[in-house]
């Protein structure tokens, strides 16, 4: 079956997903580097390495940043490959870890696919789940045994900062990303406990988000100092039925991040967040933070501050979320492109209007444009 648009179901997408065969109690395989620190029970939580015993493409399974251009069946089917191993802890135990925990530590310091030795108590469930933070997870099971079979690859910097025990996890990450150590290697590291003076096991969809945050706070330091940009400039991506349009206004920084989801019945559910040198946003939203973190990364990159206006319409395509990758990641496609440019902010905002349902009320809007500009808006 497909749905109206023609694209593969839910049920498709599982069904076609799964190419691992049989699965048995003990798994020899490759970590892509990944592991998982679910959140419910806190905190008393699970945790544990991803293994795949799957040869081909180990590395692939756990890099978001090259999965852009990949079809959401081939992200499924990467994600689907990689068995999840569960063992309890405590978030505390980071700070005197058992041998599980080391293992799983000393996995997550890699930079390569590490293979690894997994016994399951029984042959792992076969689920697949989606998040709209986590990337998808495959199949899962309780382990009593890890042992890592060959000697990891880790980085210089993050042996050394591993081994810190006097340094804030904040600085510590900030370190490694100027270290050029991706974000996502960075999150993996806070998630297991690795970094930071008072160490803590950290749910993975929380990391995610505490990554992108202390990041981006980072670079909006710099950011800060930098004179404005010169042009009213609009950038846009589009892949997995998220649209995307990025408007950076010359003034100094702000940023406004404003998520429309259309239903297939044309209505629109509307998010809507604002941050500037006066006010925060209101809460911890996962895709607001992994969007400034992309867009504080160009500014950065082009030694410029700006009012930034990220607006993201999602479709009824994406009826299977894939992660807050996705986020991060167009935010970034889109800057790789040409911008169209305009005279004012107006003409800016009626091209949006053309392409998106963009409302005319939102925070970014009411704190950046005058009265009579919102009216031509409206």
């Amino acid at each position: 079956m497909r749905n109206a648009s023609g694209n593969l179901t839910r049920k498709e997408l599982l069904l076609n997903s799964f190419k691992l065969g049989k699965l048995e109690k003990d798994l020899f395989g490759a970590t892509p580097p990944s592991t998982f620190v679910g959140r419910f029970g806190y905190p008393e939580v699970l945790t544990g390495p991803l293994v795949s015993p799957v040869d081909r493409e180990v590395a692939l399974a756990d890099t978001p940043d090259k999965w852009l251009h990949l079809s959401r069946e081939q992200i499924i089917e990467l994600r689907s490959n990689l068995v999840r191993s569960n063992f309890k802890l405590n978030v505390r135990d980071a700070r005197d870890p058992d041998r599980l925990l080391k293992e799983t530590q000393e996995l997550a310091m890699a930079a390569l696919p590490v293979d690894v030795e997994v016994k399951f108590l029984k042959p792992p469930k076969r689920t697949l789940r989606f998040d709209s933070i986590l990337t998808p997870m495959g199949p899962s099971g309780t382990v009593t045994d890890i042992e890592i079979v060959e000697n990891p690859h880790v980085p210089k910097k993050v042996d050394m900062l591993a081994d810190d025990r006097d340094i804030k996890a904040a600085e510590a990450a900030t370190i490694l990303y100027e270290d050029s150590i991706s974000p996502y290697q960075i999150s993996r590291l806070l998630s297991v406990g690795t970094l930071g003076e008072k160490r803590l096991i950290v749910p993975t969809r929380w990391s995610i988000t505490a990554t992108d945050s202390i990041l981006g706070n980072s670079l909006l330091k710099r950011v800060r100092s930098y004179p404005e940009n010169t042009e009213v400039q609009l950038f846009v991506s589009e892949a997995f039925g998220n649209h995307f349009e990025i408007l950076l206004i010359p003034r100094v920084y702000a940023f406004g991040w404003t998520e429309m989801w259309l239903s297939e019945a044309g209505k629109v559910e509307i998010g809507d967040l604002y941050e500037d040198a006066m006010n925060k946003p209101r809460y911890m939203d996962g895709g607001y933070y992994a969007a400034r973190f992309s867009a504080l990364e160009f500014l950065e990159q082009r030694r410029r501050q700006a009012a930034i206006y990220v607006m993201r319409e999602v479709k009824p395509t994406y009826d299977i979320p894939l992660g807050s990758w996705v986020i991060r990641e167009l935010v970034k496609e889109a800057f790789s492109q040409r911008p169209f440019i305009f005279e004012s902010i107006a003409d800016a905002l009626r091209s949006v209007r053309a392409r998106v349902k963009a409302p005319a009320n939102t925070l970014f809007l009411k704190k950046q444009l005058s009265q009579t500009n919102l009216t031509q808006f409206s």
